[in-house]
Order: structure tokens, then C-alpha cells, then sequence
């Protein structure tokens, strides 16, 4: 019992959730303040978001002002607004916000217990954060390093965890996993307003009550076609990514119905919020802005289709919706091209695209999407639906079918091109990270289902069915879930991750400052060393590494050794021959810290046995 509770209680927990909760109630404080009366209050923290978005992106870019000081501003604003909204509103957050946490309350407390374990937290997110907050700006030209593997990505999603680590004070690393669980739950809401329209058949009157709050956070995780745990409870930036386009797509749709049914003024505030929310979206990663542009063009093929939407008006919507992002991603475009060029992803030259392999890859891209059966048969409903729109045009389901429709398309095309055009020949036809990448559909599939699903509710089962009955259900899903299902969701907690978190936290504390690090992996996947130079931060560099996908060989490792001079090695496991080259007789299933000493030779510093123990200096 005491080893099952030990999956939801965790180091500095508290700390975790008080000041995420912090930093969130922040954000909901100034998207009160910039979105107007009008404004859906639920998507408040993203509209928040987008305000430090835009702040520290200008600031950063075209002032150098430390961010402290701009946190400080952010932070007095944030005060404002939630004393603006107490008096406005009585209250900071909807009540159905409040409801929703206290029902996601098991969640929350086994995510903020977790620890990082994943490879693109290593690599880039993770060492991202902490750099913000020890820099306390952009890297720029005369210190580009970040230790993430690309320093021009944009930042819009590090930002969170900067202000989280600055209301406690330190680094928070887990705080982009309670982040991103509060950012599902955001959208869940969202859905419970879908589905409150598609009941209704109009604008919703009733209020959400606890059955239908545990629906919604139902369908944002255990109902969710694209919820995985080692993506969404992690410190990546796809759920960010995720639950902005999917609001932004909402905001869309209803923007369209409120110009279909002549309120103008409420279609110009669902664009300028779903403007702001994009300007987030367009600098969380490299590759969002192509979301941005797809977003668009469904919102306009939507809006063309629709007899009671006029052109004028459908283009100052557009500009409405458009202006934003494309400010926000100019600012830092112009950053990157004059302070980080050559720091992010690239496309390879035309001569070097695999245009001969397209067909291989769609035949790929295929297989890996049917094996995602309910998402796949969500969005080829979208798309079937949206396709019998444009030639049918009935309304507002329609209209909801043509938008995702038409973003799964679009996207799925754009993927298709970078396999074709930035990606190897090896990733191209396995299409690396197709499934990862459509998760950032994800929200618009669940926006689709929760809508449709309800009024096929409506018009098939509401009569045989009475809903009220059913309202304990989802509650019961909602809390159990997490409970019986914590062995897998605390993937954290398998091997041999913690094992190499273990040792690196001690081997950088027994480096002297200045060392050089290099870490022998041959029947691992490199991960040994990207978790080895997240830990020993700034304090020694870690000089190389050898895995499983590079020459183990002895002669390999004593050239890499000659050339790249380190101070110490650390040994995860061995490979013929690197034993007695390093003069050194190192049984297996063990993993030892050495030393460089006089004419080539290695001494035993320390060793681990597999679960992490320090057997000390030899």
C-alpha cells in the first residue's frame, strides 16, 4: 500500500502545485483584462498567455530587458485584473474551473509527483526553462548556448515554467507536466460548452454541473483519441500546441455562427481572441506557424462556403484573427535571423528532396494512422462530413465539420513534405513521430466529437436515455482513472531511466567545476547522455557520448577519447574490448565514474550497482 501511494506523493509536491496554481491564476487574472466582455471566461489563461507571450517576445527581442522586470509588470497587471474580475464577475475563474480541478484532483497529484524521463526534456525543453531563468532573457549572438539542442525555437511555452520558477524561487522541473494537465482541463470546459450547444441546439442556458465538468476532463484524457501519457505528462510543448489550435479553431467556428446569425460585434471579439490565442500557438515551436496558416485557411473556406457570412466582413474577420500571430512571429523571426541563424531545424536543398520515396511514405503515413483507429475514423468522418458541407451547406455543424476537416488535410500534407524535404531517408519511411505530430489535431477531433456527439445525443438518445441518471459515471471515471491506472501513467518510474538520473545528480556533484565529461553507452540509446549533460548543467560540459546507434568498438572510442580529451568517463555498460582499453577490469551490470590519470590511464572514482546505490571510491 505504502509503494501504490508513493505514486501520487512526490518531492517538493506542494511547492509544485501551489505555484503553478499560482502562475495560472496569474494568467486567468490577465486574460480577464484583455479579453473583453465578450470573451468565452473559460479560455481566460490562454488568453493571459498570450499577453506574456507578447510581452516577453517584444521585450526580449527588441529591448534586452531583463524578464524579471517584465514579470514584475505582468505581475502587477495580473493583481489588477483579478481585482477587476472579482468586482466584475465575483469571482477569478468559472465555476465549472473549480469543479473540474477538484474532480482532476488524483490527476494533479500523481502528475506533480512524477519526474522528468523523456528524451525531448533532456534535449531541449527542460534545459530551455533553466535557461531562462538563469539568463533571465533570449541567448543571442555572443552567447548562443543554451544546452538545448535547438536555441532558436521559439519560447512561448518555456515562459510558463520561467514564471513558475520565479514565483518559487528555483527551477520547478516538473512544473510543464501540471502545466499541460491544467492546459487539458482548460480545454475540457471547452467541451463542455460544445456540448451544451449540440444538446441545446443553441446558444447554451444551463450550467455545468459535476457530472458533465467530469465529462469534459473525461474528454480531454481517458476519452481523448490522442492522449498519450509519455507526451501529455511530460514537459513537451504538443499539448500547448494542442489545446491552442483546438481553442482557436472553436473561437473560429463560433466567430462564423455569430456573423451567420448578424452579431457582428460578438464575430470581431471571437476573432481577436482567437487571434491572441494564435500568437501563442505560432511561437510555441519551429513548425506551428503552419498550423496557424492551415487554422486559417479552413476558417476562410468555412466562412466562403457559408451563404449568410459576406466577404467584406469575412476579411476584416480574418485581419482581426490574423494580425496578431503574424506580429508576434515577425518580432521573432527577426530575432532568429539576426542573433540565432543556423540554431533550429532546417530544410535540405531541392536537389537532396526524396521525391522518389513519396509514395513509400504515404503507404507508411497510412499504416500508422489506421493503427490509431478512433482518431483516424474521427477525422475522416471531419472530413467527409466537411466535404458534404462544401456541397451541401446545412449549418453549424457543417461549418465545424469543413474546419477540421480541412486542418487534418492541410496538415497531414505539410507532414508528408517535411518527410519528403527536411527529414533523412531512415525517418522519412518510418515517418518518424507521425502519430506525435497529428496529436496536435487533437483538440479540434475532440471539439469535433463533443459536438457531434451531443447532437447525435439529442436527435437518436435523449429520449430513451435520461442524461441525469448517467451524471455519476463520469465522475467516477474521472477519479478512479488516475488510481487504477497509476503504474502506467508513472512511466517515469521505469528503468533505466531513474538509474541514469541517479547517478548523473551524483557524478556532477563529484566533477570538479570545469571537468570534461564523456559518457560510454554501447547497449544504450544515447539517452545516458543527454540526462548526464542536463544534470551537470553549466557547472563541466559533457564532452561526447557512445550509444548503441554509433561504432562501440574499441578503436572507435579510443579515437574519440584522443580527440575530445576528457577529464572523466562514465561507463553505463560495456562493448568487446573498451575494457582493457581503458586498462580497467569493469564487470557488468554496474556503472562506474573514472578518472584520468598520468599516460593514458583510468581510475575508479565510483560505481553504481543498476538501482542507483553508490558503492563510493574504490
Amino acid at each position: 500500500m505504502s509503494r501504490f501511494a508513493d505514486y501520487f506523493l512526490g518531492d517538493h509536491q506542494l511547492l509544485v502545485l501551489g505555484t503553478v496554481a499560482v502562475v495560472w491564476l496569474g494568467l486567468a487574472a490577465l486574460g480577464g483584462l484583455v479579453g473583453g466582455r465578450r470573451r468565452l471566461r473559460e479560455l481566460d489563461p490562454l488568453l493571459g498567455w498570450a499577453l506574456v507571450s507578447a510581452v516577453f517576445t517584444a521585450g526580449g527581442t527588441l529591448t534586452g530587458v531583463p524578464f524579471r522586470y517584465l514579470a514584475l509588470v505582468l505581475a502587477a497587471a495580473a493583481v489588477a485584473g483579478a481585482v477587476a474580475a472579482l468586482r466584475r464577475d465575483r469571482a477569478l475563474v468559472p465555476a465549472a474551473a473549480l469543479r473540474t480541478a477538484v474532480l482532476a484532483l488524483p490527476l494533479l497529484a500523481l502528475t506533480s509527483a512524477m519526474a522528468a524521463s523523456q528524451w525531448d526534456e533532456f534535449s531541449h525543453w527542460l534545459p530551455t526553462a533553466r535557461y531562462l531563468l538563469l539568463a533571465d532573457g533570449f541567448p543571442d549572438a555572443a552567447a548562443p548556448k543554451t544546452g538545448a539542442s535547438y536555441p532558436a525555437y521559439p519560447y512561448a511555452w518555456p515562459f510558463l515554467s520561467y514564471l513558475v520558477g520565479r514565483v518559487a524561487g528555483t527551477f520547478v522541473e516538473n512544473a510543464g507536466a501540471v502545466l499541460n494537465v491544467l492546459l487539458l482541463l482548460t480545454f475540457g470546459l471547452v467541451s463542455v460548452r460544445l456540448i451544451l450547444m449540440g444538446l441545446e441546439d443553441a446558444r447554451p442556458t444551463h450550467k455545468a454541473g459535476w457530472g458533465l465538468c467530469a465529462l469534459g476532463a473525461l474528454s480531454v484524457t481517458l476519452l481523448n483519441p490522442t492522449f498519450a501519457q509519455k507526451v501529455a505528462l511530460t514537459a513537451y510543448a504538443d499539448v500547448a500546441t494542442a489545446v491552442t489550435l483546438g481553442a482557436a479553431g472553436v473561437l473560429g467556428w463560433l466567430m462564423l455562427q455569430a456573423e451567420a446569425e448578424g452579431d457582428g460585434d460578438t464575430a470581431m471579439g471571437r476573432a481577436v481572441q482567437a487571434g491572441l490565442i494564435l500568437s501563442v500557438l505560432v511561437v510555441l515551436k519551429q513548425a506551428t506557424f503552419v498550423l496557424f496558416v492551415i487554422l486559417a485557411g479552413a476558417l476562410v473556406l468555412a466562412g466562403l462556403r457559408d451563404p449568410a457570412v459576406r466577404l467584406g466582413r469575412l476579411a476584416r474577420l480574418m485581419v482581426g484573427i490574423c494580425l496578431p500571430p503574424l506580429l508576434v512571429y515577425g518580432l521573432w523571426r527577426y530575432y532568429v535571423v539576426t542573433e540565432l541563424p543556423g540554431k533550429e531545424f532546417v530544410i535540405r536543398p531541392l536537389d537532396g528532396w526524396l521525391i522518389h520515396l513519396i509514395p513509400r511514405i504515404l503507404l507508411m503515413m497510412a499504416i500508422v494512422l489506421a493503427k490509431k483507429g478512433v482518431y483516424l475514423g474521427l477525422m475522416v468522418l471531419a472530413t467527409a462530413f466537411g466535404i458534404l458541407g462544401l456541397v451541401r451547406f446545412r449549418g453549424a455543424f457543417d461549418r465545424l465539420a469543413i474546419i477540421v476537416g480541412a486542418s487534418f488535410l492541410g496538415y497531414n500534407a505539410f507532414l508528408l513534405w517535411t518527410y519528403v524535404a527536411a527529414f533523412g531517408e531512415f525517418d522519412a519511411l518510418r515517418v518518424a513521430s507521425l502519430w506525435r505530430y497529428n496529436m496536435h489535431l487533437g483538440m479540434l477531433a475532440v471539439a469535433f466529437g463533443a459536438y457531434g456527439g451531443a447532437v447525435l445525443w439529442r436527435r437518436r438518445l435523449a429520449a430513451r436515455v435520461p442524461a441525469r441518471r448517467l451524471a455519476w459515471l463520469p465522475m467516477v471515471a474521472i477519479l478512479a482513472a488516475p488510481v487504477a491506472l497509476a503504474h502506467k501513467l508513472r512511466f517515469d518510474l521505469a528503468p533505466p531511466s531513474p538509474h541514469y538520473r541517479a547517478v548523473a545528480a551524483e557524478v556532477a556533484q563529484a566533477v570538479a567545476p570545469g571537468s570534461r565529461v564523456f559518457v560510454f553507452d554501447p547497449a544504450g540509446n544515447g539517452e545516458a547522455g543527454l540526462i548526464t549533460r542536463y544534470h551537470l548543467g553549466g557547472r563541466a560540459a559533457m564532452v561526447g557520448y557512445l550509444s548503441a546507434f554509433q561504432e562501440t568498438n574499441a578503436a572507435n572510442l579510443n579515437r574519440l577519447l584522443a580527440a575530445r580529451a576528457p577529464t572523466h568517463v562514465l561507463v553505463h555498460s560495456q562493448a568487446p574490448g573498451a575494457g582493457p582499453l581503458l586498462g580497467l577490469d569493469l564487470p557488468r551490470g554496474r556503472s562506474y565514474l573514472l578518472a584520468a590519470g598520468p599516460g593514458g590511464t583510468w581510475t575508479v572514482v565510483r560505481s553504481w550497482d543498476r538501482a542507483g546505490a553508490n558503492q563510493g571510491a574504490r
